[in-house]
């Protein structure tokens, strides 16, 4: 009587896990972004309906959620690795003296041209694919349990169910490691590797600010103003489906904001800005009038895959460390908080949620400052008050008064 009174009552169904999910899938795409859309619905279609698909949601309960996680975690993955499988191919041919063209890898492996031209771009230039486990990456389960923890949650709004069992269930600890990033002397070749690169500015811009990919292509010029030296970080290209696709609104609410850029950013900006005007010129009126930042010769908004396979080419050809694009972002933070800039100031550049999250992620920068802290600290506090006499004594007790 008290869970009627409360309207916690559900009626009785045969509603499957499957049928649920199409369902709420279909309810919930008009209220988020199409990225994270994506992501569920290709969690629902390749992890979970497989598993507990056929279950009635009535029915679905702890135990069944901590054995489908341990399932992902041990064989989950279900996608073809087509890297390793084009790598394979090219180097059984390449070992017999012969060069594949990317169409003859497209064709034997069953991939698109543009894929197996980037493969074929990566493995000449010495990159190659690593092999991956069977099972999902902890990271993967976890986003996986924040997905049905949401759609869990309505169905207990929608009355389908009582209650969520995913808010008593933990996902795999993801364990924490530290990223790669470079030191300034990498910093620094990698920058005279490709200053004559077209994108040269966009890589300059990228690590003097720290600022996302999806916001680094879809940065518009009204946006910048180099007489002030300040960009308005707003708009966003992302990746839905393999298509790139503009997104108004940065990922965190601080991601949204005005920050400054430096006098030697600014002035390749201008260059480059020369350079995008002399080719809009040339192309005329069949030149798009998009007013993004960077784009190719003919004016076309870029591709955000296509600079992080450029940049991984480029870092290659430079002989540097192996780190990604994202990985500039952190070499950036990490390079900032070297240099001394304080924490919050950092944290509020490259748009963190918040600065406790910053401090959490970079803790191990701010470690290595612990010896210089201490020497600084004491300096300030202790003055010339406790003196220097006797500190290279013998005796323990030589500036003690023992009486």
């Amino acid at each position: 009587m008290r869970d009627a009174d409360r309207g916690r009552i559900v009626k009785p169904s045969t509603r499957t896990v499957a049928q649920f999910l199409t369902e709420w899938l279909t309810a919930v795409e008009p209220t988020i972004d199409a990225t994270t859309w994506r992501s569920w619905s290709d969690y629902a279609r390749w992890y979970v309906i497989p598993h507990i698909g056929e279950e009635r949601l009535q029915r679905l309960d702890e135990p069944q959620l901590l054995r489908l996680y341990a399932k992902l975690l041990a064989d989950g993955r279900v996608k073809q690795n087509n890297d390793s499988v084009m790598f394979a191919y090219w180097s059984k041919r390449t070992a017999g003296g012969d060069q594949p063209t990317p169409r003859q890898v497209s064709e034997a492996c069953k991939t698109s041209i543009h894929a197996a031209r980037d493969a074929v771009r990566r493995y000449t230039s010495g990159i190659v694919p690593k092999e991956k486990p069977r099972g999902l990456a902890p990271k993967t389960i976890r986003n996986i349990h924040a997905f049905l923890h949401r759609a869990l949650r309505d169905a207990v709004a929608w009355k389908y169910r009582t209650d969520n069992p995913a808010s008593n269930v933990k996902p795999p600890r993801q364990p924490r490691t530290r990223r790669l990033v470079w030191d300034t002397a990498e910093i620094q070749t990698f920058l005279a590797s490709v200053r004559h690169d077209r994108f040269a500015a966009l890589f300059l811009l990228e690590l003097t600010t720290g600022i996302r990919r999806g916001q680094i292509c879809g940065l518009k010029w009204p946006a910048v103003d180099l007489d002030a030296g300040t960009i308005t970080v707003h708009d966003n290209r992302v990746v839905v489906g393999g298509q790139a696709r503009d997104k108004a609104g940065g990922k965190t609410h601080n991601a949204d904001q005005m920050i400054s850029i430096d006098r030697v950013t600014a002035a390749a900006l201008r260059q480059w800005r020369d350079v995008q005007d002399s080719e809009r010129d040339f192309f005329g009126t069949d030149y798009p009038q998009t007013g993004y930042v960077f784009t190719y010769q003919d004016g076309r908004p870029l591709h955000p895959d296509t600079i992080r396979q450029r940049f991984d080419r480029l870092s290659a050809a430079a002989g540097l460390p192996r780190i990604t694009f994202h990985d500039l972002r952190h070499s950036y933070a990490t390079g900032a908080l070297r240099a001394g800039v304080s924490p919050k100031v950092v944290s509020e550049r490259i748009g963190h949620a918040n600065v406790g999250f910053f401090l959490e992620t970079y803790a191990h920068v701010l470690g290595n400052d612990d010896r210089e802290a201490a020497e600084q600290a004491a300096g300030f506090l202790l003055g010339d008050a406790w003196g220097s006499d006797g500190a290279d004594s013998d005796d323990p007790a030589a500036n003690l008064d023992l009486d």
